[in-house]
């Protein structure tokens, strides 16, 4: 996972009317400390030497590159600016944008001189068989850091400052004495350069955030600001070897609903700050409002945003991971352990949750979970207040890292052993034979005339459109015979939501059902209907399985 998701390096390489020229790259250092003792012979670096990840270096097949090489491989003709730039050689991937940049017109201390023109490509380096996802993250990474380098140059010419500092750093390197080479590593030129130059320095900074936790929050020359996440480094899986895809976050935002909840994944007021500076008011208003136990619709009256508003702030805050999509915590949450989850008695997890919680032990939480557990069970009425307070909070903590995974009602409607046989429960066709003599809407008939409204009719044709053997099956209920629990039974077998595929909660919210009304008519109609607890599919998409 590692070694797909990190850069395996980091190039800054200009293109001007002087030539092409490699100007920076980090890491640099040489993993055996050779000193260079020969200076007629040209310095080879190889990345796989050169690049490490967490203490591990890369032992495959060798892929050495002169300096010139590199230069003139990145330095691409001025025709191919501003456009994507990928090149594959042997087993590494070269993720770039290169852009083409004014300089010279903005130094007022000098005479009016025509501007010049110069090339800027920031490259990345990745393991050839990475995802093309994550090439496509830095790609986007390499355009944000140029765009910036371009304002600032048109600001108060800091590229070009930078370049010149480089470029003299490199010259007076060169120029030394054969004695003084052979006392020196062969990249010291790159750690004088890191030294001196802000640039240099932001690129380290750059490689240095994508390989710690994938996340970059950067001021170029401490005025322009770049926010960058790798979402394959944010969200993670408990299982070995499964990957987080950046399309789970979209399948999430599709299935998003007014009826979802927020849970942050860190401190209110740590997240607050972690914003950037320009960041919008209304996702401030929104996080200052918010609480586990609201919905998005909610949220939205409280924060006085529009839902289409709530709905943005909470894609960016869950791409970023600082939030995750739960349903709101109430007592009738259905929780259970989540696949895949560390259960060792030394793990990370359990000492972060004793310091957390220190009357309380992990394992045995968990294993009060390994059963589907509803909130209210784990809050017992003749418990104190503070104990049910201490409960939510663990909860809260579980959910934060994904070890409790929440449950749902799905509702199978199974009039016979076989299930449901008609194809399409929204078909207007109606079976003109086998109907059975009695029919409820019959018994209707023997009350007041008033049933027979449109909605009554409609219940009577999905009726009918039934086989003999689920209509038989129906009648022998006899809630059947009461119209108002046998009207909206139809009402939500012809909306679809017996077909597994909704639960309770969405029921609930789009027919503007109580829970007690919902399970009541579940109980009378026990005998055609089929309960399941699966988890919601736009939440699934972030625990392993």
């Amino acid at each position: 996972m590692k070694i797909e998701t990190n850069p395996m390096c980091v190039y800054l390489v200009k293109n001007d009317s002087k030539g092409d020229k490699l100007l920076f790259r980090y890491p640099f250092g040489n993993i055996n400390g050779t000193v260079k003792t020969n200076t007629n012979e040209p310095c080879k670096r190889s990345l796989h030497r050169n690049a490490s990840l967490d203490g591990v270096y890369y032992s495959q097949e060798q892929t050495d590159f002169l300096d010139d090489v590199i230069s003139s491989l990145f330095a691409v003709k001025m025709d191919l600016c501003d456009r994507k730039f990928e090149l594959k050689v042997n087993n590494i991937r070269f993720i770039g944008h290169p852009i083409q940049i004014q300089t010279g017109g903005s130094n007022r201390k000098k005479k009016p001189e025509s501007p010049s023109i110069i090339l800027i490509n920031v490259v990345f380096a990745l393991d050839a068989f990475a995802r093309r996802q994550i090439s496509h993250c830095y790609y986007d990474l390499s355009k944000m850091i140029g765009i910036a380098l371009g304002h600032e140059e048109k600001r108060c010419s800091y590229l070009s400052k930078q370049i010149k500092n480089m470029l003299a750093i490199h010259d007076s390197m060169a120029s030394g004495s054969d004695a003084e080479v052979d006392t020196i590593t062969e990249n010291k030129h790159f750690e004088k350069i890191l030294e001196e130059c802000s640039l240099a320095q932001d690129l380290k900074k750059v490689y240095n955030d994508v390989c710690a936790d994938g996340i970059i929050r950067l001021k170029v020359n401490n005025w322009i600001e770049i926010s960058f996440c790798l979402p394959h480094k944010v969200h993670h899986f408990y299982k070995e070897g499964q990957y987080f895809e950046p399309d789970s976050i979209n399948k999430c935002l599709k299935g998003l609903r007014p009826y979802h909840g927020l849970l942050l994944m860190t401190d209110r007021k740590k997240l607050l700050e972690n914003l950037p500076t320009d960041s919008s008011p209304s996702i401030v208003r929104l996080i200052n409002m918010y609480n586990p136990v609201k919905s998005l619709q909610t949220l939205s009256a409280d924060a006085d945003l529009t839902i289409a508003q709530v709905f943005n702030i909470a894609g960016h805050l869950i791409y970023w991971g600082d939030a995750i999509v739960i349903f709101p915590l109430c007592e009738t949450n259905m929780y259970t352990i989540a696949p895949n989850v560390p259960t060792e008695r030394e793990s990370k997890f359990a000492i972060e949750f004793e310091d957390k919680f220190p009357d309380h032990n992990l394992l045995e939480v968990m294993s009060e979970f390994s059963l589907p557990t509803s909130l209210q069970y784990k809050m017992c009425p003749i418990e104190d207040k503070s104990s049910s307070a201490t409960m939510v909070q663990i909860v809260i903590w579980l959910l934060q890292r994904k070890i409790l995974l929440q449950l749902h009602t799905y509702i199978y409607f199974m009039p016979t052993n076989k299930g449901l046989t008609v194809a399409n429960v929204y078909s207007e066709k109606m079976i003109d034979n086998g109907q059975p003599s009695e029919t409820p809407m019959t018994i209707y008939q023997t009350g007041s005339e008033s049933w027979f409204n449109s909605s009554v009719c409609s219940a009577e044709e999905l009726f009918h459109s039934l086989t003999e053997e689920e209509q038989s099956a129906l009648m022998c209920i006899p809630a059947s015979a009461n119209p108002y629990d046998f009207q909206l039974l139809m009402r939500l077998l012809k909306q679809g939501y017996f077909t597994g595929e909704h639960h309770l909660e969405e029921i609930m919210y789009l027919e503007n059902l109580r829970r007690s009304q919902l399970l009541q008519l579940l109980d009378k109609f026990k005998d055609v209907l089929v309960l399941v607890e699966m988890e919601d599919p736009a939440i699934s998409n972030f625990y392993s399985h």
